[in-house]
């Protein structure tokens, strides 16, 4: 059974040396990148660790951020290359250790059920707690696509936030033993100053009212408010990370820049003393 890993990626220079010395142990055969046209060493950086033949590098030079396009290409070339199970991961992810120490009886899920993951995400400068927050605490996502029974994703929606994946046509089951630990909140500034940059590109770019998209983001963000609980041991065994790697993070994106060129005050409902 022939797996890949989905990626898209943008100026992850910062962060990807961390999380490929992670990676490259996984048992996976394939890594596939959407690249939406850093500007950084990222490329690079992907070829000298992962070695020649264990990736591919897609980049289609759009001129805007187009994610259902992006991550439909990656499972376009994942089902050209003979893959049969994908795993649609963001480089500030990683899998729990109860996936990678049993691999294979995790794969074979997914030949009768569609097993959507718990998102654990990160917080308090750590790995070990994550939020539990009242938008968290059932925090079930699709991840895993084994392509034999994956649909395709809806073209049409172009904007931040289209679904991650596209429809199983399996049933459905949940699981908190197996899951993907979510890094993005781990540094609170980092997390906060890219969702305000969210909600500002929203305002600028697709012409959404203040109101719209404080209504969408405010509810998730929670006044960075993150009622932390700990992430059990088993699910971490043999992981550990440097919450470092997210310093200046938000500078090389581009992040801060944008905001303050950007600037409107009705938008920043919360992480104002970090811009």
């Amino acid at each position: 059974m022939k797996t890949a890993f989905n990626t898209m990626m943008k100026n992850e220079a910062k962060i990807l040396p961390s999380i490929l010395k992670i990676w490259k142990e996984y048992p996976i055969d394939l890594f596939i990148f959407y690249d939406d046209n850093s500007t950084d060493n990222s490329i690079e950086i992907i070829k000298e660790v992962l070695g020649e033949g264990r990736y591919i590098i897609i980049n289609d030079n759009l001129d805007t951020f187009n994610e259902s396009h992006n991550r439909q290409r990656m499972i376009n070339v994942s089902r050209e290359q003979g893959v049969d199970i994908v795993l649609s991961i963001d480089c500030d992810e990683l899998l729990t250790s109860t996936i990678t120490s049993d691999f294979g009886k995790f794969l074979k899920i997914y030949e009768k059920q569609d097993m959507w993951l718990y998102w654990y995400n990160s917080v308090n400068n750590t790995i070990t707690d994550y939020r539990a927050d009242p938008q968290y605490v059932n925090n079930f996502r699709s991840f895993v696509l084994p392509l034999t029974n994956t649909g395709s994703l809806d073209m049409s929606q172009f904007k931040y936030h289209t679904p991650r994946t596209p429809s199983v046509g399996l049933p459905k089951i949940h699981s908190t033993e197996y899951g993907i630990l979510h890094l993005q909140a781990m540094n609170t500034k980092y997390y906060a100053i890219k969702q305000l940059w969210y909600k500002h590109h929203e305002f600028v770019h697709y012409g959404h009212t203040v109101e719209f998209i404080n209504s969408r983001y405010d509810p998730v963000v929670n006044g960075l408010n993150f009622n932390p609980k700990k992430i059990p041991d088993r699910l971490i065994d043999g992981i550990d990370f440097d919450v470092k790697v997210f310093d200046g993070l938000e500078v090389d994106k581009g992040y801060l820049k944008f905001i303050h060129d950007n600037y409107n005050e009705e938008l920043v409902t919360f992480g104002k003393e970090y811009l």
